[in-house]
């Protein structure tokens, strides 16, 4: 995939994210105009190279991250470190705590979205 400016813009916002975010989030939070479309076709390219990997919130909505580690086979490149999603203020992060994700005998995993839902430290007090 070549890298645009608008492909760098999108990876230098969620490089730069605390939290996992959306695309209406990211296409508000740079300063390249960009469509909406564009902004989705490009995380599908990015979540298909394995640069960024997303979870379905509780509102139905696709947030994105970048992806920590890099992984050369699609086999061993399954999500399983826990997303939290904040039922009082709505964010959603990834969490460093990891699952073992158990090999089933006759199935093939091609993709696993481990969401947390509850009250954040901060929403907490």
């Amino acid at each position: 995939m070549r890298n645009t400016k608008h492909q760098e813009a999108v990876l230098n916002f969620l490089k730069e994210a605390e939290k996992a975010v959306t695309a209406d989030q990211i296409r508000e939070g740079i300063s390249e105009k960009i469509n909406k479309t564009t902004v989705y076709r490009m995380l599908d390219r990015f979540v298909e190279a394995d640069k960024v990997h997303f979870v379905t919130g509780q509102d139905g909505k696709a947030y994105y991250a970048l992806c920590q580690h890099q992984h050369n086979s699609k086999e061993n490149h399954l999500h399983n470190h826990l997303h939290f999603q904040c039922n009082q203020c709505g964010k959603v992060e990834c969490l460093p705590e990891k699952i073992q994700v158990p090999r089933l005998k006759e199935y093939h995993v091609e993709e696993t979205q481990l969401l947390l839902i509850g009250t954040c430290k901060r929403c907490k007090i």
